[in-house]
């Protein structure tokens, strides 16, 4: 390596890349926004020092970077365009990104609102549940690594040591790397880790946004791992006035000693935070990221290329490698995103152009849009990742619905949870705020009478309606035989909308044939009804079969599954034809 690699490039080129401005550096290496001279493309050029470079496990750990970017094909991961090495030096090409990291934000501007919090969570997860649905761990979720840009969409950055959950090698080897004050217990012993140790440091996110300091602090590391080994959960309403007693729970869940105690999915998570929030709160989160979502679409111009290694010039020459994106087959109604699944891709840690503005900041309220702009019914909230089961792309505000459904089938409402105890720093006035419906009260209303039977009262609740629709509702268990585990269910306004949205819904890739040799899609008819009919398909997705109808009568689309220990096809599609 040259005498110049050992600093600032600046002015220099590494083999095709021009290297303009350094964007930040570390012990990892050096992050530059560069000219691809070949691609005639502006990039975020991370080169590896050359320490790293050298080393055979951290060059399988890049690679493995580079692949699990690849398969993450979701708005807030940025993708990686290529990596490789030259000259001995390993580097990854990925999108430039203007923004700022969370930790600057934060050091900045201190706590932040308790909508902006929410928003900037919903958009994490989103990533989370992607990655953790492809099998990978992102093992260092902490606000330096959590890019936010001027509109406030954010993107979770640096799968640098982001590792294979089926990888035990690797996992052992990446499993100190991570900054210990977002770090899960288990991650300090020899205890299993998985998924849920990221949803503990987004946990750990989430309360350093609301209150402006991480859940613990210590003088020694020996003391900071006894805190997060033994310490009670701190109360945020407790350390700062004006949060909502309700995110207590909130991060007393998301930071369980014991990992089974935790949300199931980080998308879970965030639907807990959201409906911790209060009515206006809920609303104001809904124009952040709405904010975010536009601009994330217009951030998003061209498809990224596919991904290659480039072998270094001296070795055999051999063939890239593309990395195909694994399938993420998605049940949604179409819409741009859903609200909490924004377009774009994340970055790396240190790959970005700074931006001093910060809408988010408690004192200085995110830009709101004029009052007749206020999201109007039927428009999509908050949704979050668009991966493994339907639950995640058929909604907008459900964001975290679908993700909390993608976790194996994870309860939808909240489990109570006495494990919090209060952190003694600062105490404020507490304050309680109770979850409302977005939608309109008939709409609402007239949804909840056209349900079918066997929910219990308080099974369902409503949820942002996604784009063209007027309300929506997200119900656990139907208790009648054959009864599906969870449901959704959309209510519209006219026939070419509801048709409109059922077609978005449709993927052969995991629809399958019906009970009864029923075709997938097919018209039904009502027997006793014949002016009640619709559309219906069957699908198997995660080994959880699906049924998904529409009612053109009643002008509904719903969404039941079950999970693979039941119901079956068999009984969801016999409980489907008694509740049609």
């Amino acid at each position: 390596m040259s005498a110049s690699a050992r600093g600032s490039r600046v002015g220099t080129r590494f083999g095709p890349y021009y290297l303009k401005r350094q964007l930040g550096g570390g012990g990892m290496g050096e992050v530059y926004e560069a000219v691809d001279t070949v691609r005639q493309r502006v990039v975020a050029l991370k080169l590896m020092s050359e320490s790293l470079s050298h080393d055979p496990v951290f060059r399988m750990r890049m690679q493995r970077e580079a692949r699990n970017a690849g398969r993450l094909q979701e708005p807030h991961v940025v993708p990686i365009h290529d990596y490789g090495e030259i000259d001995g030096q390993l580097y990854l090409d990925m999108r430039l990104v203007e923004g700022t990291h969370l930790a600057l934000l934060l050091e900045r501007f201190g706590p932040v609102t308790p909508p902006w919090a929410v928003a900037l969570v919903h958009q994490v997860a989103s990533a989370l549940d992607a990655a953790h649905a492809a099998g990978v761990m992102h093992r260092d979720v902490k606000p330096e690594n959590i890019l936010v840009t001027r509109d406030d969409f954010a993107y979770l950055v640096d799968f640098g040591i982001a590792s294979a959950a089926t990888d035990e090698k690797l996992t052992q080897i990446g499993s100190a790397v991570g900054t210990w004050r977002y770090m899960a217990p288990e991650r300090f012993s020899d205890a299993e880790v998985t998924h849920r140790a990221d949803i503990y440091s987004l946990a750990c996110v989430l309360h350093e946004c609301l209150t402006g300091s991480p859940p613990y602090r210590a003088d020694s590391a020996g003391m900071l791992i006894t805190a997060h080994l033994m310490a009670p959960i701190p109360r945020p309403s407790q350390l700062r006035p004006g949060i909502p007693a309700a995110f207590d729970e909130v991060i007393a869940r998301g930071m369980a000693k014991n990992p089974q105690d935790r949300y199931a999915s980080a998308g879970e998570l965030a639907l807990a935070a959201h409906q911790a929030l209060s009515a206006p709160h809920q609303a104001q989160e809904f124009r952040i990221l709405k904010r975010s979502q536009e601009s994330g679409l217009r951030d998003d111009a061209a498809a990224d290329p596919g991904i290659t290694y480039v072998a270094p010039p001296s070795a055999t020459p051999s063939a890239p490698t593309p990395v195909t994106p694994m399938a993420q087959p998605d049940l949604s109604f179409p819409e741009p995103v859903s609200p909490l699944s924004f377009p774009t891709t994340s970055l790396n840690t240190s790959a970005f152009k700074p931006d001093t503005s910060w809408p988010g900041h408690s004192d200085t309220p995110p830009p709101q849009r004029p009052p007749g702009d206020a999201p109007p019914l039927g428009q999509p909230a908050p949704l979050i990742s668009r991966l493994r089961n339907p639950w995640l792309l058929l909604g907008a505000a459900a964001l975290v619905v679908l993700v909390v459904l993608a976790a194996q089938g994870v309860r939808l409402s909240l489990r109570p949870n006495t494990s919090s105890a209060p952190q003694t720093v600062t105490t404020g006035p507490t304050a309680t705020s109770a979850p409302a419906s977005p939608a309109s009260a008939d709409a609402l209303a007239r949804l909840l009478s056209l349900l079918p039977l066997g929910y219990a009262p308080g099974t369902c609740r409503s949820f942002l309606p996604p784009k063209d629709a007027l309300a929506r509702v997200l119900c656990d268990k139907n208790i009648d035989p054959g009864g599906p585990s969870r449901g959704i269910y959309a209510l519209f306004g006219e026939t070419a909308t509801l048709r409109q949205s059922f077609d978005g819904l449709l993927r052969t890739d995991i629809m399958v044939t019906c009970p009864g040799e029923t075709k997938s899609p097919t018209s039904w008819q009502h027997p006793d009804s014949p002016q009640v009919g619709g559309m219906v398909f069957c699908a198997v997705q995660e080994s959880s079969p699906t049924v998904v109808w529409t009612n053109e009568a009643q002008l509904m689309i719903s969404l039941v599954q079950g999970d693979p220990q039941g119901p079956n096809l068999d009984q969801l599609f016999g409980w489907w034809k008694k509740h049609r």
